[in-house]
C-alpha cells in the first residue's frame, strides 16, 4: 500500500491493528498491511500501561506482538502514521 493510498484509507481517530516488526528506544514500528510503503509508529509515551520499570526491563510488546491503537497523526515528511493506546 502506498502512502497516498494509506492517507485515503485511514482516518484520524480510527483504530488500527498491526504487528510489531522493529523496536527502538523511542517506540515500536508496526506492519498493518503487507508491502506497506510507509511506517506506523507507536511512541513509548503512547503505549498503554507502560511503566518505567517495564520499559527498563524491555518486557513489553516483543517483536511479533499484535498491537491496537488509534491514529493520532499523519506525518507527510517521513510517510508515517502515528498511533496511541491512550
Amino acid at each position: 500500500m502506498t502512502w497516498e493510498k494509506a492517507k485515503q484509507t485511514y482516518e484520524f481517530g480510527q483504530e488500527i491493528e498491526g504487528t510489531v516488526i522493529k523496536k527502538n528506544p523511542f517506540g515500536d514500528f508496526l506492519e498493518v498491511v503487507s508491502e506497506q510503503e510507509f511506517t506506523v509508529l507507536i511512541q513509548i509515551v503512547d503505549i498503554k500501561d507502560l511503566t518505567p520499570e517495564v520499559y527498563q526491563s524491555g518486557n513489553y510488546t516483543p517483536i511479533g506482538t499484535k498491537v491496537k491503537g488509534k491514529i493520532i497523526d499523519f506525518r507527510d515528511y517521513n510517510t508515517q502514521i502515528v498511533i496511541s493506546q491512550k
